[in-house]
Parts: C-alpha cells; structure tokens; sequence
C-alpha cells in the first residue's frame, strides 16, 4: 500500500451509450518516438510533445498522476454513473473533456490544487486543431463540462484564464486531496474504497500517445489501468461490465482493437472449466484475458 505523498517521487510499482465520431485532427506528418525496446508511430504534433514536455518539467517530483477509480467505474454496484461515462455520452466534447481533466489533475499536483493557465496551452498539449481558435473554444466547452460535473470548480480572474480548482474525482463535489494521503488517513475499509487510485504514465503524455489516442482506446485504458491491467492478467464478466463502466459494447471492443494495434494492449483466450474440474469430458467455457505492455505501465505502486 503506497501511503506518501503523490507529489513525491515514487518508485515502480444511465443507459449505454456511443458518443459521436471522434473530432478531426490536424494533419501531420508521423513521429516515430523510440522508448526503450519499443517503437511506436504516432501521429501527435511536435508542439503537443513539447507542450507534454513543458508540464514535466513542472510538476515537481511527481513522476505519474494518480486517479481515484471512483472516475472510472462506480462504486456502488453500478447504482451511480462514474463520471467517465457520463462525460463521455455527452457528444462531441466528450473525449476533450477527459482527457483535459487528465492533464488538470498532473498539473495540480500539491494545494492549492489550482492552475490558470490558458485554454490555447491546453489546446496544444492536446493537439486540437487551431489551438489558437477552434481549439480555445472547445477547451473553453471542456470545461463547463467538467465543472457542471463537479469535478472542477472555474473562478473568473480580471484580465487573466479563470483559475481552475480541481474537486473530488468521484463528482461529488468534495475538496480534491491527494488519493494516497487520504488512503492513508482513511479509517474504515468503505473510506479506503473511496481512494483507491490507479496512475497514468508520465511517458503516455511526453511521447504523444494519450493525445493521438481515439475516444474508445483512452476510455479502454483508462479502466485498464484502473483494473491495474498493467501488473497483471485481468478479465471482465460480460454482466458485470456494462453495470460498473456504462460503456457500450461497441466503445469497448473498437478501444480494445486500438490499443492492441498500438502495441499497448495484449489479449489470449483462457480455456476454464465450468465446475473446476479437469476430466476431458469436463464442459469448458473461454474468457479473454488482458494485459497491458509496459508502455502503459506506472512507476509507482497504487491500491
């Protein structure tokens, strides 16, 4: 169980919908970017890589960006929509949206937990078109988005981008605290539930691939990694799946197909039997396991 500080430098460790088409691209020439034994192509532009590279440099010690599960999948047997689905039902801004609150949470990595950066610096890191125009207007609709979920809060500022304060990823509304420090403090099992994290790679930033990515393959991700996909074997009950994600079946296999065409994801075919046994004649049914690469993999323990 890691108890320190995120901002510490840590070692390894509703009904289903589909949103609209993913928003068009610039178009650029692809980079190939070079991480350890793998190469990968994308297609993020050089001033999003340096946009990445800029928020690194700044974000102290912290090494990956830790994300309450609560933000992924529900935490009431499916009783309440995490935020995620219910962001990314919302149409075309969808994506934008959780991908911007990815960047806020690296950003805002120690209290106040407050930024006022410019919506065009977004734009860049996210690699929209017109980062100076089109891109500000739909950063600036990302953001109503994520405060009328109550995962942020907007303060105007005369003169300046309104500070942006995040709050509790679950959309409660709460005050946002570091997942690991409240885990730590968390007295009883059902608190603890309410911390649990899991972290997005630095490197999925700085090498391009959580902007190139489409909606489906970062909604698959990002419950991946919240399984902890990247450590080991997961699988998921085809009833349980949609209850605890709201993810239609469409988003998860189209993500899927993505992330194992990226070289992110690896799946196999697992053989069980239906009563545990393992006579011939047994019935035996199949499920898919998956597992993230270590692309995707964090730096850090998470619970």
């Amino acid at each position: 169980m890691n108890t320190r500080d995120d901002t510490r430098n840590e070692p390894a460790s509703s009904p289903q919908t589909t949103p609209a088409a993913e928003d068009a691209k610039p178009q650029v020439a692809p980079a190939v970017l070079d991480f350890g034994a793998f190469w990968r192509d994308v297609s993020t532009s050089a001033a999003s890589i340096d946009a990445a590279d800029e928020l690194a440099q700044g974000s102290g010690r912290r090494v990956d960006t830790p994300v309450r599960k609560g933000f992924v999948r529900s935490l009431d047997d499916g009783k309440t929509p995490a935020p995620m689905s219910q962001i990314y039902a919302g149409g075309r801004s969808g994506i934008v949206a959780i991908k911007l609150y990815l960047a806020l949470i690296w950003r805002c990595s120690a209290a106040p937990f407050s930024t006022g950066k410019p919506a065009r610096a977004w734009a860049t890191l996210l690699d929209l078109e017109d980062p100076n125009g089109k891109g500000v207007r739909r950063i600036s609709r990302a953001m109503r988005a994520l405060a009328t979920s109550k995962l942020i809060t907007l303060t105007e500022q005369d003169g300046k981008p309104n500070l942006v304060t995040l709050t509790n990823e679950t959309g409660s509304g709460a005050s946002y605290t570091l997942p690991s420090t409240a885990y730590a403090r968390a007295g009883t099992e059902e608190q603890k539930t309410q911390h649990r994290y899991f972290k997005i790679a630095q490197r999925l930033w700085t090498e391009g691939y959580i902007q190139d990515l489409s909606g489906p393959a970062t909604i698959m991700l990002l419950i991946l990694l919240a399984e902890q996909a990247d450590s080991k074997d997961v699988w998921f009950s085809t009833a349980q799946f949609p209850q605890r994600y709201r993810i239609s079946h469409k988003t998860r296999a189209e993500g899927t197909r993505e992330l194992v065409r990226r070289d992110l994801l690896t799946t196999h075919r697992e053989s069980l039997s239906w009563n545990g046994g393992t006579a011939v004649f047994d019935p035996r049914r199949k499920r898919t396991l998956y597992r993230l690469t270590a692309v995707s993999a964090a730096t850090a323990d998470e619970v």
